[in-house]
């Protein structure tokens, strides 16, 4: 039996199908392994204390941790304070909550409506198995949602008014996308790489500005059409028959072959930037966060990359140039490094290399045909970027330092897609953000230190799924709190003596270890 989320869910794909495809393609269901494969290995399903089945999509949480299906939360019920001997340090406060703290999971918040087997959604209608979305109708079986999308299935971090996208990756603003990796502003793309501002473009890798491609060959447009029409009947049929549709990089599998490139063709220059820019900016945010100036940022890395996707820094296939890889989304991490080069190689190459006009005329030649063309990149330009170093992608952003994604932020360092956020550092998907220090998938945190899942809060220290929570530290599952400590309110005097007390604790373990014993991960399991 069918539940109504998946009947909805089931007619929209088979509308999305019928805009790609040109007819329906049956049942969402039986498609379910294929759309899972890029972002199922995010989920993790857990049980609640009564049993009842949590979804989250944060792997983080100690091995041990006890969960909590958000439904099942009491969102005003009272603790009462901890007593002086259970406040007196760290170590003593997380010992005193571990017996009832729980880490969430099925979050739904804000104006979300008919959502199943999903977490960290915001905003949202109409979604089945998916995880941290955030203004998006109709999406199943996918990740990292975003910004009004709309009709997405079996995609990972695509967004920005994207729709009717199926098994796409990294892609922004784009439309009508099937099986294509970071289409920007694109529409109509299949089974492409980085494509920025084409429209109807088939088996093309790294082109800009194009229109009616196959294999990089640029056609008159009936010629175009008559070939995109004979190769969707393929598709269609290949689709119908396995269920699935195999990924660019499965097609390249084992195929050792690729095209001679003379190096000596590129523009041997590398981005500059002023690191001390970004290390003033992180001895801001800790002084205002912890009462004191840390200084240098490396000194500090292992501590602030924890649980954060980490830079790979690699050679380019083509030039040996240093090159910048990360996990943009899941099936980056299948990218075969030996077809990886530079963005702005890459661009070079997509105006250099085409396939033969006779590799086209058949789904067979094309797919046998594609190693002529596939070079990849994880590195992404997209506005203006000011002054971002060892940054893998970068989108309108500035003072930008050792991360995988930053977008429309400032002065930010070892973190992972903040965006519209200012001095954030060592955080996960800081949203709307600023002066955080390891603030994980939380929004409209101002002034935050080691916060998970939470939302309109300040001031704000060691807190999971906390909305509208101020000057606080260690509460979790609660709502319209100011002054509390392990959930429990304090008089305002005793709250700040408490307060200057942990912070210098944290301050000085900092100084001395250059790392912390406790993060908002690990002090659900304190025993």
């Amino acid at each position: 039996m069918t539940s109504e989320t998946y009947e909805t869910l089931n007619k929209a794909w088979k509308q999305t199908c019928k805009i790609l495809l040109g007819e329906e393609m049956g049942e969402l269901k039986s498609y379910e392994d294929w759309l899972w494969k890029y972002s199922k290995p995010e989920m993790m399903h857990r049980k609640s204390g009564r049993g009842k089945d949590v979804f989250t999509y944060v792997h983080d949480y100690c091995r041990d941790a006890r969960f909590v299906s958000l439904d099942e939360i009491d969102f005003g019920k009272k603790q009462e304070p901890l007593n002086i001997n259970e406040i007196k340090d760290i170590d003593s406060i997380v010992e005193a909550i571990e017996e009832r703290f729980a880490y969430a999971g099925n979050i739904v918040l804000g104006n979300s409506k008919d959502v199943e087997r999903s977490s960290d959604i915001h905003n949202s209608f109409h979604i089945l198995d998916c995880g941290s979305t955030y203004e998006c109708e109709y999406g199943a079986y996918s990740y990292s949602l975003n910004m009004n999308m709309k009709y997405a299935f079996g995609c990972s971090m695509v967004g920005g008014g994207s729709q009717f996208m199926v098994r796409c990756c990294n892609s922004t603003a784009s439309s009508r996308c099937l099986e294509s990796w970071n289409a920007l502003f694109s529409s109509d793309i299949y089974f492409s790489f980085n494509c920025e501002n084409v429209q109807n473009a088939l088996f093309s890798f790294n082109l800009k500005n194009r229109r009616n491609a196959i294999g990089n060959i640029e056609l008159p447009r009936d010629k175009f059409a008559e070939l995109k029409a004979k190769l969707l009947a393929e598709i269609r049929e290949k689709l119908k028959r396995d269920k699935s549709l195999p990924g660019i990089t499965d097609i390249l599998s084992g195929n050792g072959r690729k095209p001679d490139v003379d190096a000596s063709v590129f523009e041997a220059k590398d981005e500059e930037g002023d690191i001390r820019l970004i290390e003033e900016a992180f001895s801001e945010t800790t002084g205002i966060i912890l009462g004191k100036r840390l200084v240098g940022i490396d000194n500090y890395g292992k501590w602030l990359g924890r649980n954060i996707y980490p830079v790979e820094i690699l050679k380019s296939t083509v030039t040996r140039r240093k090159t910048y890889h990360g996990m943009l989304a899941l099936p980056f991490a299948d990218m075969p490094k030996d077809r990886l080069v530079k963005e702005s190689e890459a661009w070079k190459l997509g105006e250099m290399l085409k396939m033969d006009e006779k590799d086209i005329v058949s789904l067979e030649r094309i797919m046998d045909s594609l190693w002529k063309i596939a070079f990849f990149t994880s590195e992404v330009r997209l506005k203006v970027n000011k002054n971002v170093i060892d940054v893998v992608c970068a989108y309108g952003s500035v003072n930008c330092y050792n991360g995988v994604k930053f977008v429309i932020t400032e002065n930010a360092a070892l973190s992972f897609l903040p965006r519209s956020s200012k001095y954030i550092f060592g955080s996960n998907m800081a949203m709307s953000s600023s002066f955080a220090i390891r603030s994980h998938y939380s929004s409209g945190i101002s002034r935050g230190f080691e916060v998970d899942s939470c939302s309109g809060c300040s001031d704000i220290y060691y807190s999971h799924n906390c909305e509208n929570v101020h000057d606080s530290m260690f509460c979790f599952n609660v709502k319209n709190l100011r002054n509390a400590i392990g959930n429990g309110v304090l008089p305002i005097e005793k709250y700040n003596a408490v307060k200057k007390s942990l912070l210098e604790q944290i301050v000085t373990e900092l100084e001395t270890k250059k790392t912390l014993r406790w993060d908002i991960y690990n002090i659900g399991c304190a025993k």
